[in-house]
């Protein structure tokens, strides 16, 4: 809950879920998108001296398509212009504060990768000063870990606008310093750690939109569970039953693996996440909708989560053909991380 007149410049939708008004008569609300378009207008009657208007998260929600959309919001005639940032989680710190200190994660805890893998970071800079972006990196070198700090590319970075930093651990591979064994992307007050591993293969990767509307991948390291269903409608015709509809959903179930807490918290992002797509070979594909989700875990010392997604193509043609053809030098099977 939040008073009408502590709205600042930036808040999380989840802040704004209910709008406190302090007023003796009775109070006008009106609530406008940036393309003019109104999506409440209404006269409310306080009680105790109190109006309060609820579940604009609702609201407001839906119609931020991406991080961020902006809102004006008009109690008795004196109007707010905000910039709003999605959020499907209570965030325990106001968003003025929490985007200077943090990129646009729910992780908070060091990530396991792997060189090939794909690590994406989204950062919203409000500071008066755009900040760089740099990476600490650590090396193996056969004796002793030794430290490197990397430069991360920022071209385009505009204020208040959201900025999305690829920092896949390929970039940051150095065979004259020795084997990349982590990294810590830095920007400002934001702190993101990597452990960079000999991960098993990912039969199935997934881009999807986080918590904040960000773009993350989450990497499916366990087996994969295909369970295509057959729909048939039947019926006679001339005597004989004909079948005259087929439907067919290729539906697949995959394991993440076991994961350390980060894993965890990108795999609850991506139960609640609308936009998903898969990743393959580090280009977003096909998009997908996540039809159910297992990501019961506790907090066991000894336990060791292991959740499972299920998922289909969206398209209404969900199966998939890949011809196999004869390998050439620079086709889809090249890697493009080999230097």
């Amino acid at each position: 809950m939040i008073n009408f007149n502590d709205i600042g410049s930036w808040h999380f939708v989840s802040e704004l879920d209910v709008l406190e008004v302090t007023a003796a008569a009775n109070v006008a609300v009106s609530i406008t998108a940036s393309d003019g378009s109104v999506l409440l207008n209404g006269t409310y009657i306080p009680v105790g001296g109190t109006v309060r208007v609820y579940h604009l998260r609702k609201l407001l929600s839906p119609l931020i398509m991406e991080v961020t959309a902006t809102f004006t919001i008009t109690v008795s005639g004196v109007s707010k212009t905000v910039h709003v940032v999605q959020s499907q989680v209570a965030v325990s710190e106001a968003a003025a504060d929490f985007l200077p200190s943090f990129f646009l994660s729910t992780v908070m805890s060091e990530r396991d990768t792997a060189v090939g893998r794909k690590e994406l970071l989204t950062m919203l800079p409000i500071e008066a000063t755009l900040p760089t972006v740099q990476a600490v990196c650590s090396y193996w070198n056969g004796s002793a870990v030794v430290t490197a700090g990397k430069t991360v590319a920022t071209t385009g970075m505009t204020a208040n606008t959201p900025f999305e930093i690829d920092v896949s651990a390929a970039q940051f591979v150095d065979t004259t310093l020795g084997t990349l064994v982590g990294y810590t992307v830095t920007c400002g007050e934001r702190r993101m750690a990597y452990r960079v591993r000999q991960l098993p293969t990912a039969e199935v990767a997934m881009l999807m939109r986080n918590a904040f509307g960000a773009w993350e991948a989450v990497y499916f390291a366990g087996m994969t569970e295909q369970s295509p269903e057959y729909t048939r409608e039947t019926a006679l015709v001339n005597g004989r039953l004909r079948l005259y509809n087929l439907e067919e959903t290729d539906t697949r179930k995959c394991y993440t693996g076991s994961l350390r807490p980060s894993g965890v918290t990108l795999t609850r992002d991506l139960a609640r996440s609308r936009d998903v797509v898969l990743l393959e070979r580090g280009v977003a594909s096909d998009e997908v909708v996540v039809t159910a989700v297992d990501v019961k875990h506790t907090s066991a010392d000894n336990d060791i989560a292991d959740m499972t997604v299920t998922w289909r193509r969206s398209s209404l043609l969900s199966a998939r053909l890949v011809p196999v053809r004869t390998p050439k030098l620079f086709d889809e099977t090249f890697d493009e991380t080999y230097n």
